[in-house]
């Protein structure tokens, strides 16, 4: 197949020829005496061919389609014609036996006729050529027939004596002649050779000729890298790499073209995908030259520049004009509105029209901006932001392009200084010019591009002072940078503060880089894709990196496969691309008490968290803990989810969580739990001064675990307003019941599972009460904790009667007031005791509203016999009785272990926060 076309010679980009023609290209040194082993001698000058009737063309095009070139137009169409001449064409003025023609037009199965149509097509053949003009030049000899051609009428020769001379050229030592002869030679080529003739017999000829025009491509590729052409070739060979991966040389080719582009990340690359592939389709290590040349290109060597020309005539050389940046992505799908406020801001001065920008990146009239920081977490895209800003404002600024990435979590000078050292050579200046030193440096660099209109582009800049020294000394340049960090640059810096995008804006990334056939194939799948991704920009990518190298697999697939939270962090890895590695480049920088503090909040029942708790899962004062969260901020690994309208709360993202979660297992064993108690404790204290505010009891007093002492602050914004706090927090607090009952810390367990009850109570939240008492009862009755148990009872007992089951509600306040008794607990019998007689109350005033049945007297469910009295409906409710020894008998109820599992999962409530008393009267009176 074609990996480079070529319009034929004279047409439009055709290379100028040298000399008169080709009759003058290819005359031997002295015609007098030509050389009696060369193939011209052989060949004979046939009859009727006039070069200067043809325009100096060849005759014969064999590199494409079938052509024939006469004084006269002439069409070889049919198929016996195109084969038998092709053959002729290819023997080289030696005779093709009849034999080959039968089997080349027929295979092994001629008719019996063949012979008889071969020679009717050799007939017709030299006909058509005697008509267009070309004499009589097909004959008879010996077995078979031949042709007779001057050296130059067929393209293939043609093509030949032009590869020889760029050969000889580079041989000479001139690069410039042979990428000449070689694109000439190329260009004789316009598709496929013999196209139309589809005989196995012709296309095995010609396998050599293909292989010959694919070393010449090569070949011609090298002259022109020798002659510093990269950019001009770059597209061309990696055309040519993804048509043959096999090929080393195109690779080596790619790999030293992308270098010299100022690409090294992408030529590194190059080299592990062709490793890569020789290893799994060949099962072969590249060959040491290849291996070589990474290494070169892994430590930046000198020698592969490409060799300096002749000397300029000037006095002095002019500066160098470096253009090192990155490679675009194929589809930018970002921010395109915060990419044109940026590119707006910093190309203001170069195009006369000064504009300044906000702290955000909004463009305002104003102070032109000179630096621009671009920020946001990890994986969000900064560097590829960066990367598009960078190729947008190319054009504006022709004196260069500078770019550098320093290493992550690189502080101090040294790291700046070697970029520094970069830039200068990259500049002009040598090693012995090149002080020691940042200062000395820097001061330098901002001399060297002075009076230029440079772009100059550093990632991962760590702190105000590395983005102080590459600051640029004039209004002429501008310095874009990237940072995790929230950088305070000189005045008049823009900075623009990358989020995580949309769900929406995730699928177009995910579309944009996995095909968008895959993904609208599965929509929903890929939506799922993108929130497992949390959205980062960077996990998409390696997302869609696994779907590419996996053709077979569904999106659903690796849904599926990320869904294993143990596994995500490990799914997310392809191709040097890696999640976990990125979180951990920013956690190794963080002080050790942050290390610790963002282990710990993976370990609290949900993400989104309120600023004191740090305090007791450090265990130290609050303004400590304060400034250790906000060092996880300015790290990017937490989020600040809600700070404008109140006190600040903050949020652990997923992927970022799962990272958290595994430095938590990497904690000493015993740590976890200590600091788990307290924030339990913490949890208790807060929830005892919201039921107090409401005008409740807290439990402290009775059967108390410990709580946390908190700062007076933050208990009083509880104060401030309980109802608004327990609405925050219920989800929190929720949680934190079920995190107690999974740690077998039972008391704090079931004493906030009281205490959320008495906050769900005011505003009929009672999913929540019955949500954390079913899982409060299921700890307590797996350590066997009496008392914790009857409160409980007793507490879904009150909720019950809110709800109006009066029989489940009597059930269970009975047995409660009987573990009351037994276990001597005088107040909580005396809680028990008062429920009874409102459920008493509430229960007559029930009966005596409804309606009686014409013909029967009113009759008290607790009167009748069977399903509705003593030991039938206490069995119904997980009750066998209310003694002593039923209660015990209760715990291996299978009721029981229903409350436990999913408590009234078969009620739906209308939209709201009171109750549905129909529906739940309806279900008690059936």
């Amino acid at each position: 197949m074609a990996t480079h076309t070529a319009p034929p010679p004279g047409g439009p980009g055709a290379p100028a020829a040298e000399g008169n023609g080709d009759a003058e290209r290819t005359a031997s040194p002295d015609p007098a005496f030509p050389d009696p082993h060369s193939p011209e001698s052989t060949r004979r000058t046939p009859p009727g061919a006039d070069p200067e009737r043809t325009g100096g063309l060849p005759l014969f095009r064999v590199l494409g389609a079938l052509e024939v070139r006469g004084p006269r137009p002439v069409a070889v169409t049919a198929r016996r014609q195109q084969i038998v001449l092709a053959l002729l064409l290819l023997g080289d003025n030696r005779p093709v036996p009849l034999e080959t023609m039968v089997h080349a037009v027929w295979g092994s199965t001629p008719p019996t006729t063949a012979r008889a149509q071969i020679q009717t097509a050799v007939s017709a053949l030299r006909r058509g050529l005697e008509r267009a003009g070309l004499g009589h030049r097909i004959r008879m000899q010996g077995l078979g027939y031949t042709i007779d051609l001057a050296h130059g009428e067929l393209d293939l020769h043609h093509f030949d004596d032009l590869v020889a001379r760029g050969r000889q050229a580079l041989a000479d030592g001139r690069a410039a002649g042979a990428r000449a002869a070689f694109r000439e030679a190329l260009a004789l080529w316009s598709g496929e050779p013999l196209s139309g003739a589809d005989s196995d017999v012709v296309q095995a000829k010609l396998v050599g000729a293909a292989e010959r025009r694919f070393e010449v491509l090569e070949e011609c590729l090298d002259a022109e890298l020798r002659l510093g052409l990269h950019h001009e070739v770059l597209g061309e060979i990696k055309a040519l790499v993804s048509e043959f991966p096999l090929r080393e040389r195109p690779a080596g080719q790619l790999m030293l073209a992308l270098y010299r582009c100022g690409r090294q990340a992408e030529a590194l690359a190059a080299y592990r995908t062709v490793r890569r592939t020789f290893v799994e389709e060949l099962g072969l290590e590249p060959s040491p030259a290849l291996h070589r040349l990474h290494l070169a290109i892994l430590n930046g060597s000198a020698d592969l520049e490409p060799a300096p020309g002749p000397a300029a005539p000037t006095a002095l050389a002019p500066m160098p004009v470096p253009r090192m940046l990155p490679g675009r992505v194929a589809h930018f799908t970002g921010d395109h509105a915060a990419l044109e406020r940026l590119c707006r801001s910093l190309a203001g001065t170069v195009t006369g029209d000064p504009v300044g920008a906000d702290a955000a990146g909004h463009v305002e009239s104003g102070e032109p901006m000179q630096v621009a920081v671009v920020s946001g977490r990890a994986g969000v895209g900064k560097s590829v932001f960066a990367a598009e800003t960078a190729h947008e404002l190319a054009a504006a600024f022709p004196d260069g392009q500078l770019y550098a990435e320093l290493p992550h979590g690189a502080t101090g000078p040294e790291p700046v200084a070697e970029v520094l050292e970069r830039f200068l050579r990259a500049l002009g200046f040598t090693a012995a010019a090149i002080p020691e030193g940042l200062d000395s440096r820097a001061a330098l660099y901002r001399s060297a591009i002075a009076k230029r209109r440079t772009l100059i582009v550093v990632e991962n800049v760590a702190d105000a002072g590395q983005l102080r020294a590459l600051v640029p000394g004039t209004p002429t340049c501008r310095l874009l940078v990237t940072s995790r960090a929230r950088l305070s640059g000189p005045s008049g810096t823009a900075v623009v503060e990358l989020d995580v995008p949309s769900a929406h804006e995730g699928v177009e990334m995910l579309a944009a880089m996995a095909g968008a056939e895959r993904i609208a194939a599965e929509p929903s799948e890929a939506i799922d894709l993108v929130e497992l991704c949390d959205g980062l920009p960077l996990a998409l990518r390696i997302a869609a990196a696994r779907l590419s190298a996996r053709p077979h697999w569904s999106v659903g697939r690796l849904t599926d496969r990320l869904r294993d939270e143990a596994r995500r962090l490990d799914e997310l890895s392809c191709e040097g691309l890696d999640i976990r590695a990125t979180l951990a480049a920013a956690h190794d920088r963080l002080p050790s008490l942050a290390r610790v503090l963002f282990a710990r909040l993976s370990g609290l029942p949900e993400a989104d968290f309120a600023a004191w708790t740090a305090a007791p899962l450090l265990d130290v004062d609050p303004a400590t803990a304060c400034d250790v969260l906000e060092a996880l901020v300015d790290a990017r690994l937490v989020d600040v989810a809600d700070g404008e309208r109140g006190p600040a709360r903050y949020r652990l993202r997923g992927l970022v969580r799962l990272f958290a979660a595994e430095r938590l297992a990497e904690q000493a064993r015993e740590a976890w739990p200590e600091a788990r108690r307290r924030m339990l404790g913490a949890w208790l204290t807060l929830a005892d001064e919201a039921v107090l505010r409401l005008g409740g009891v807290p439990l402290a007093e009775h059967g108390d675990p410990t709580r946390s002492r908190l700062e007076r602050s933050v208990v009083d914004e509880v104060a401030t307003d309980p109802a608004g706090w327990y609405v925050q927090e219920r989800r929190a607090l929720t949680g934190a019941v079920r995190e107690a009952a999974e740690a077998g810390e039972t008391a704090h367990c079931w004493h906030l599972a009281l205490a959320i009850g008495a906050l769900a109570e005011p505003q009929h939240r009672w999913e929540d009460w019955r949500e954390s008492h079913a899982t409060a009862l299921w700890a307590v009755r797996r350590t066997r904790d009496r008392l914790g148990e009857a409160a409980l009872l007793h507490s879904l007992g009150v909720l019950d009667l809110n709800e109006r089951r009066w029989d489940q509600a009597t059930a269970r306040l009975r047995a409660a007031l009987a573990a009351f008794e037994q276990l001597g607990t005088a107040h909580w019998q005396s809680l028990a005791s008062a429920a009874l007689e409102r459920l008493a109350r509430e229960r007559g005033r029930r009966t005596a509203r409804r309606p009686a049945v014409p013909g029967s007297a009113p009759v008290s469910p607790a009167a009748v016999p069977g399903r509705w009295s003593g030991p039938a409906r206490q069995s119904r409710y997980g009750l066998a009785g209310a003694t002593p020894q039923a209660f015990d008998t209760a715990h291996g109820d299978r009721q029981g272990a229903v409350e436990r599992r999913a408590p009234v999962r078969h009620i739906h409530r209308p939209a709201g926060n009171a109750p549905s008393r129909h529906r739940i009267e309806s279900r008690e009176d059936r």
